[in-house]
């Protein structure tokens, strides 16, 4: 899925796909916003500005952001078990150590 992401140090809104948490135009941290892509898409481009401008706000910022809660529940599934990523890796390690 795509989701709208702002990052505060470039000051940009980015369309991307997943949950993302780093610009990746400045490697700055990215705030998830709570507008979906169909609606965002949907906005005429002075609303894409007027919502760029309430996003420079941090309290506005704050209002306009998605929980990180719903964001950590939904990439849970993606964590793998700390035993597994050793047992993988453990045959690989000679070309990672270089």
């Amino acid at each position: 899925m795509m989701y709208i992401h702002y990052c505060k140090y470039c000051q940009r809104i980015h369309i991307l796909n997943g949950h993302k948490n780093y610009c990746p135009r400045c490697k700055g941290h990215l705030t998830e916003l709570k507008i979906s892509y169909m609606k965002y898409v949907n906005l005429d481009k002075e609303e894409r500005k007027t919502l760029r401008e309430h996003c420079a706000n941090p309290k506005e910022l704050l209002l306009l952001s998605a929980s990180s809660k719903k964001t950590y529940e939904h990439a849970k599934w993606l964590q793998i078990p700390a035993s597994n990523i050793e047992n993988y890796h453990s045959g690989h390690y000679a070309a990672y150590s270089q």
